[in-house]
């Protein structure tokens, strides 16, 4: 008998088929879309994360070659350079040291291909090896525009410089960096400026590797729109941003990408910004290179659903064989019983409807539901704790249907109005173990949820060890009363878990968002708003509204202030190091300065005491732990922490610097050396030269040799006796200024009213009246 007797078992299997083909198609155009959607997004992530890679490895270079410039300018070489009071042989001789200097410093690293110094006050450019004070080279236009720029550093456009001085020169391109001497000086008050040119093919050679894995152009825009590096050298330097592509990236943000038809053809254009240079790296690529995976992923996709639908067909024929026979041998028995009673005679059971036996197939149907429902309930808090980390991070979802996914988990939130806020316990370290810290934070998102709901809508989950992210929704359109109910609810929380658990926590609050998809927003900015903990201190509510920016100024007030301190570590005052220490966290915490650039500050405070601890001989190793120190500084929760662990790192470079030089033994060709210095310092030729032929020592040695002694160079030392013998005779003479200089060794009396003004803050003039305003007083007060 056929199995295809009746006429419900043809529509079955007819409609078996129809559904089948319909359910590979489905699923077939359902997987290239879903393949297609991810690949693009994981193309361009893969894009800027590359890109962003490519800026992390430049940075390293160029971070490492501005510390080595900042290291540079405290040699005692190039202080020189800058120091106008040199005679004529001492630049010569300064110079010489200068080149040797410079090549070893070029010929140490792979990337620096030459070094320019520029007096201002001299007025002479050292370049080469040799200094120059002819007009200024083209190659070297940088020195007239720094000197009038409003900056400390600054990385100038891609030039070409020349590798020799011939009739057909040969040209290398650099980028350069040029920084000012002193280091924080602005226009106007700085004495000369230092030029690092950098290889631009050092720059190229980091974007040829990542050409090897990346596709398309790609090359690096400098601040200003000109063309850093790239494969085009021609165009190295020329100015980018009129160009319709590239001048939307220059207005872009800090990453990002596009679509464009740059010369016509339809392309992708992703780039990221650096924050240490403000260049930007790009990468352009057509569609039709990019869009090549998704061609293949179609037809594969196809094949595939062909072959689904063939496999399907054949399996449903079989399943049919299979399943219809028994059915056909039941309705076949049914048939005969029926046709048996009188009511149906002549009834063709061949073409009625047949019911088919589903009891067995219903049963496990039942069962599976029950089943399935109990594994839905266990899994709702892994389920809910997955939906809402999407939400705060921001993770690709159907935000259409998210509700559905909401009522299943049990978070019921208003569609519009959202804040987030981030608590974190205070004093975690307090605490025995993580398991504790975690059923810590179990309780605080339980008895959040509850102090919401009892008034609005919102949810709370673990965000990490100690901390919480809390969502709060509200229906209503009055953003005040939003931020007050969410501060409101924050002090709640605060008092209740410090009044059952006697612990307290620090709340940050972020802004008001009124989509769903923006609530990773706020969630960030409540993150940022929890770090102002370390300035406000424990048990505390921070709102990222109440945050005031800082400018940039403010960085570099705050920063100059620590060369006072570092002073009194040269001069082994511990006690004003420590009140200028107080003095300088208290300007922090009453600043509004981010706390991760406090850190920063307090880091380059520390280094820049271990330079100068480490030019004694003092070895930092044994005062700072073997982690970083960004790393260590992180274990603090307070400025008050922080700053007990800089007063405990600076008192002991004070107390090495102290034990080196009380165990420096006396030298006595040093103290014949000081002698002679104080009895002949009238004499204008006395240098280290002159010194050096007469004491038959080397010129470096006998510098070197002079400043462990003393404490201070040859030139500083000199200066010194040469000034308070000058006050002397100011103060208790009347002879001209002029002739006074001339008994203390200067023979420019414009050489000698700056060089007493440095060190004495007066002219010799008005030290003169101001002296003798005193001795009246005195005489007037005797009287």
């Amino acid at each position: 008998m056929s199995i295809f007797q009746y006429r419900s078992t043809k529509r079955t299997v007819a409609v078996l088929l129809i559904l089948l083909f319909l359910v590979v198609s489905a699923i077939s155009f359902l997987s290239y879309w879903v393949a297609t959607s991810r690949l693009k997004y994981e193309s361009t992530n893969t894009h800027i994360a590359m890109l962003s890679q490519i800026d992390h490895k430049i940075e390293l270079m160029l971070q490492a070659i501005d510390k080595e410039t900042i290291q540079m300018l405290a040699n005692e070489e190039v202080n020189k350079f800058f120091d106008h009071t040199m005679t004529e042989a001492e630049s010569r001789d300064n110079a010489y040291r200068l080149s040797g200097y410079f090549t070893r410093f070029v010929n140490a690293g792979e990337y620096v291909y030459s070094v320019d110094l520029y007096s201002y006050d001299r007025g002479q450019l050292f370049s080469g090896g040799a200094i120059k004070e002819e007009q200024t080279p083209e190659d070297s236009s940088w020195i007239s525009q720094f000197a009038k720029y409003d900056g400390y550093s600054n990385w100038l456009p891609t030039r070409r410089v020349p590798l020799s001085a011939s009739n057909f020169p040969i040209y290398r391109n650099v980028v350069t960096l040029v920084r000012t001497y002193p280091l924080i000086h602005s226009p106007g008050f700085r004495r000369g400026a230092v030029a690092v040119n950098i290889k631009e093919e050092a720059l190229y050679q980091l974007l040829s590797d990542a050409k090897s894995r990346m596709m398309g152009d790609i090359f690096i825009l400098g601040h200003n729109g000109s063309l850093m590096s790239g494969a085009d050298k021609s165009k190295l330097g020329e100015d980018m941003s009129r160009v319709p592509v590239l001048s939307e990236v220059m207005k872009g943000g800090e990453e990002g990408f596009f679509k464009a038809s740059p010369q016509d053809v339809a392309s992708s254009v992703f780039y990221v910004t650096s924050p240490y240079t403000g260049w930007k790296i790009v990468n352009i690529v057509p569609e039709i290179q990019l869009n090549q995976p998704l061609i293949k992923i179609r037809n594969a996709l196809i094949i595939i659903a062909l072959l689904l639908f063939l496999t399907a067909g054949v399996l449903a024929v079989l399943l049919g064989l299979w399943t219809f026979h028994p059915l056909n041998r039941f309705l076949m028995n049914l048939s005969k019983k029926l046709k048996a009673h009188p009511l149906y005679e002549g009834a063709d059971w061949g073409k009625g409807n047949e019911f088919a036996r589903f009891e067995n197939a219903v049963q496990n149907i039942l069962t599976d539901s029950e089943s399935l429902q109990a594994q839905i309930k266990e899994s709702k808090p892994i389920m809910k704790w997955r939906l809402l980390m999407d939400l705060l991070t921001n993770f690709p979802r159907p935000y259409g249907n998210i509700e559905k996914y909401m009522d299943v988990v049990g978070v019921h939130l208003h569609s519009k109005h959202f804040i987030v806020m981030s608590a974190e316990y205070d004093r975690k370290a307090d605490v025995n173990s993580k398991r504790d810290l975690h059923l810590y934070a179990y309780a605080l998102c339980n008895v959040a949820e509850e102090l919401i709901n009892a008034e609005s809508k919102g949810a709370a989950i673990e965000w990490e060890d100690g901390q919480c992210a809390i969502i709060l929704s509200f229906d209503d359109e009055d953003p005040v009363k939003h931020a007050l109910r969410a501060v409101a609810i924050a002090d709640m929380l605060k008092n209740y878990l410090q009044d059952q658990f006697r612990r307290t926590i620090s709340i940050g609050i972020g802004s008001e968002v009124h989509r769903m998809q923006d609530i990773h927003l706020s969630h960030k900015q409540s993150i940022e708003a929890l770090k102002y903990k370390l300035v406000m201190g424990d048990n505390t509510i921070i709102a990222a509204d109440d945050i005031q920016d800082y400018g940039f100024g403010a960085f570099h007030r705050l920063f100059a202030l620590t060369e006072g301190m570092i002073d009194s570590v040269k001069v082994l005052d511990e006690e004003r190091m420590s009140q200028q220490l107080k003095d300088w966290f208290d300007k922090l915490a009453s600043s509004k300065i981010p706390p991760d650039t406090i850190k920063q500050l307090i880091v380059q405070l520390l280094m820049k005491a271990a330079v100068v601890a480490g030019e004694i001989g003092v070895a930092h190793e044994e005062l700072v732990p073997a982690e970083s120190m960004s790393e260590t500084l992180e274990q603090y929760e307070s400025l008050e922490q922080i700053r007990e662990f800089a007063a405990r790192i600076l008192s002991g470079y004070i107390e090495g610097i102290r034990l080196k030089r009380n165990s420096r033994e006396k030298s006595e060709s040093v103290d014949k050396i000081i002698k002679y210095i104080q009895s002949h310092y009238r004499h204008s030729d006395l240098s280290l030269n002159y010194l050096s032929d007469h004491f038959r020592v080397s010129v470096s040695h006998l510098s070197k040799m002079f400043k462990e002694y003393t404490g201070s160079n040859f030139i500083d030392y000199l200066m010194e006796i040469r000034i308070e013998k000058a006050k002397e005779l100011l103060a208790g003479s009347q002879e001209k200024i002029r002739d006074i200089a001339e008994a203390v060794g200067y023979t420019n009396v414009n050489s000698f009213t700056r060089i007493f003004k440095k060190i004495t803050g007066l002219t010799p003039s008005e030290f003169r009246e101001r002296e003798w305003a005193k001795e009246e007083e005195e005489q007037a007060g005797s009287a």
